[in-house]
């Protein structure tokens, strides 16, 4: 099966550019082509040539051989490597609509104890897949709260009865009867598993992703190749990726909502946003 990107070129000259509060207008003035042909680019109705990819690569500040390769489609990141041996992740590949989301079943190998991470919009098949697994989720453990990640909670609090965590600063999804509020650094206990809370804002006032030893589930702050909307912050957003995710050791591996799984080190290699900008510690 081919892999798909969440991302396209058209996507990242967007994000990019909102990145600098430039309109359609402003790149094009800057990068001296025509306003269509900006348009273009960003309604996928073209794909120009490398020089122009380059040319809007350095004024956007992205780097220009990994630009290249996102809109070449030469660039898809390696398969993550095996689940470890404490727990298991299972990944819902789900759609709200049309458009594709990702729920993960994160499950301690040891006790079978279970969290649900993000909803993916679709109660129903999360609940079927729990059940074809023989798990009960004792937690819901919430990126941010927009309704293809926080979507269905009703029917999830029904079939499981288990609380929802969240960040405080992120608007409360209806749905739940327990809602717990978490913060940075602080560790929840899944079994004989310990999932530590990172604060990734950005994409929303209170972004969250989790971290279980060497896998991070980071939700939409960063994909594959690309970066999330900056909802809330553009600069936030991308301190919380090169402060906090991509200074985690290389081979950690990124379970986004939307698009292919990743890692650290194929980010810092390939994503245009992010090559040759984050500080090893």
């Amino acid at each position: 099966m081919t892999i798909k990107l969440e991302d396209e070129l058209g996507d990242v000259l967007e994000k990019a550019r909102d990145g600098k509060d430039w309109s359609q207008v402003d790149l094009a003035r800057t990068a001296q082509v025509s306003p269509d042909v900006i348009a273009k680019i960003e309604n996928y109705e073209t794909i120009p040539d490398d020089n122009t990819i380059i040319n809007l690569a350095r004024v956007l500040d992205l780097h220009p051989p990994s630009l290249i390769d996102l809109a070449r489609g030469n660039w898809v990141p390696l398969p993550p490597t095996p689940d470890p041996e404490k727990f298991e992740v299972v990944c819902l590949n789900l759609l709200v609509g049309s458009y594709p989301v990702k729920c993960y079943l994160l499950i301690c190998r040891e006790t079978r104890s279970s969290a649900v991470i993000d909803t993916g919009g679709n109660p129903d098949a999360v609940i079927k897949k729990a059940a074809e697994l023989g798990l009960k989720p004792e937690k819901i453990l919430l990126t941010h709260a927009h309704f293809d990640h926080a979507g269905g909670l009703q029917k999830l609090d029904k079939a499981f009865a288990c609380p929802v965590w969240i960040d405080k600063k992120e608007p409360k999804p209806s749905g739940s009867h327990s809602y717990k509020y978490i913060a940075d650094g602080e560790i929840l206990k899944l079994g004989k598993i310990n999932i530590e809370i990172l604060l990734t804002p950005g994409h929303t006032p209170g972004g969250v992703s989790y971290k279980v030893e060497g896998t991070v589930f980071s939700g939409d702050s960063i994909f594959a190749g690309s970066m999330g909307r900056a909802n809330s912050s553009w600069s936030t957003l991308f301190e919380s990726i090169t402060q906090k995710l991509l200074t985690l050791p290389d081979e950690t591996r990124l379970f986004p909502g939307h698009g292919p799984a990743t890692t650290v080190k194929e980010e810092k290699m390939h994503n245009p946003f992010f090559f040759g900008k984050v500080t090893s510690r």
